[in-house]
């Protein structure tokens, strides 16, 4: 016989399973969360707005960056949602509340093998469903676009989470809903706040990419200041408010993490490849957006203007080619670290 693993202790001591995380709608009926609360931390869903993983709290202390011009810090809308830029034309009608979404990448505006956004009205600022199950010691939580008919695609964001520890799970799925093949990659975006580490050495605050080899790093656009890359063994540091820019990692072993004052949040996959092995952006597994406030719009960019401090944690998966009525997954581990700041 061989034994199985020991059950967590409950909490008063004894053996026998944790109970299950605490799942219970949130929100405003203009603005509906979804709050999923586990010993450890506190995730809160915008099933309205993409789908988005909105807000991720540990240790009293949010990860993730929201726009206070939209949101307070409480969530709520500063404004009323319908008064909200439309997300229906260039980059300067972009309602983005900020958090963690899944998108369909490669991104570009010069035909329908790139997806043009954002904003997007289906799968960055659209409804999507959700539902949730809980179990003892375990809460899964399933947000489900519309059928969008600009990708082909329905996207369905899976996160499992545990009653205690500081990390858990998601898994994106792409599903074609359109009559003929389309190729796409699977690509989660995560936003962080890095006002706190903007301008300090890397030392001290920097978004890490990991490397299982020697890195490369792709200019895939800089706009405004100065970022310069520095390495660290085999992985690469990135400083944080010294510009306007984006890199991608092809030789990336699929981990990309923000560090600064005694956090860190990292998003992790394994790149196993598909058919052909192929990423988007000259192979990138990991990409980087780095962001400060500039004077004005980048007219380059749809005349986006930066007004916040953060960066995009970017992970992918292969480009993959679906037959009409076919999926493919990519699962993220999220693992977060937050120091007790009371010593």
């Amino acid at each position: 016989m061989t034994a199985g693993p020991a059950e967590p202790l409950d909490a008063t001591g004894g053996a026998g399973p944790l109970p299950a995380p605490v799942v219970a709608p949130a929100g405003t009926p203009e603005l509906p969360l979804l709050r999923v609360a586990t010993a450890d931390l506190v995730l809160t869903f915008a099933p309205t707005r993409g789908g988005r993983l909105l807000s991720l709290v540990a240790g009293g202390r949010e990860l993730l960056w929201h726009d206070p011009l939209l949101l307070d810090s409480d969530l709520a809308p500063v404004r009323p949602v319908a008064s909200w830029p439309a997300s229906d034309g260039d980059m300067s009608t972009w309602a983005n509340v900020g958090g963690s979404k899944t998108w369909p990448a490669p991104q570009g505006w010069s035909g329908p093998e790139e997806w043009a956004g954002p904003p997007d009205p289906v799968l960055d600022s659209g409804a999507w469903t959700a539902a949730w199950t809980t179990t003892p010691g375990l809460a899964t939580v399933t947000l489900t676009s519309a059928d969008d008919p600009r990708s082909g695609l329905r996207v369905e964001r899976r996160f499992t989470v545990p009653s205690s520890g500081t990390a858990f799970t998601q898994t994106a799925t792409f599903t074609n809903v359109s009559a003929v093949p389309r190729t796409w990659s699977i690509w989660e975006v995560c936003q962080v706040d890095t006002a706190g580490g903007a301008g300090r050495p890397v030392e001290e605050a920097a978004v890490v990419v990991a490397h299982a080899e020697r890195p490369v790093e792709l200019d895939l656009g800089s706009w405004e200041g100065r970022v310069a890359s520095t390495r660290h063994g085999d992985d690469v540091l990135l400083p944080v408010g010294s510009g306007v820019a984006k890199r991608g990692y092809p030789e990336a072993s699929g981990s990309v993490a923000y560090r600064a004052d005694g956090l860190a949040l990292e998003l992790a996959t394994v790149p196993v490849p598909g058919p052909g092995g192929t990423w988007p952006d000259g192979g990138s597994k990991v990409e980087v957006w780095l962001q400060r406030p500039t004077a004005e719009p980048i007219t380059s960019l749809g005349d986006l203007h930066p007004a916040a401090h953060l960066v995009e944690l970017e992970v992918l998966g292969p480009l993959t080619t679906l037959a009409p009525g076919g999926s493919t997954s990519l699962d993220v581990s999220w693992s977060v670290s937050v120091a007790d700041r009371s010593r």
